[in-house]
């Protein structure tokens, strides 16, 4: 893991994780780590730019259980942020409009882990 990468679902990706998940190019995935960005240790909503704690995860399970960096998957829920900072931010990579709730955020949640089930039915997220 020495280099970023990972999956970003977004919330206009709804309705295709499924396809979206073989785009990862191993077939072999042990461990994903997945945040959706909104509560990152005591810094808040960061939205996208939370790819870094799935990643950072990952990493100790390599560097402290000896896992195999090439079979875990990092993933980033972008399902909006509440952050008006990133909102208004022009350069801001994720999507810059406020966080699915409720019921639409549960639907969002429930495909990818179908999505993640059939592509990787053994992995522990």
């Amino acid at each position: 893991m020495r280099r970023e990468k990972g999956m970003y679902f977004t919330a206009d990706d709804i309705g295709h994780f499924q396809s979206m998940m073989f785009n990862w190019p191993s077939d072999k995935v042990d461990v994903i780590v997945v945040t959706d960005g909104s509560r990152i240790l005591g810094l808040g909503d960061l939205g996208s730019n939370g790819m870094g704690i799935p990643i950072g995860k990952l990493v100790l399970y390599c560097a402290c259980a000896g896992l195999n960096p090439n079979r875990m998957l990092p993933v980033m829920l972008d399902l909006g942020t509440n952050n008006k900072e990133l909102i208004d931010d022009p350069f801001y990579h994720g999507i810059d409009r406020p966080r699915l709730t409720g019921d639409a955020y549960i639907e969002a949640v429930d495909e990818f882990m179908d999505a993640v089930r059939g592509r990787y039915p053994n992995a522990l997220v």
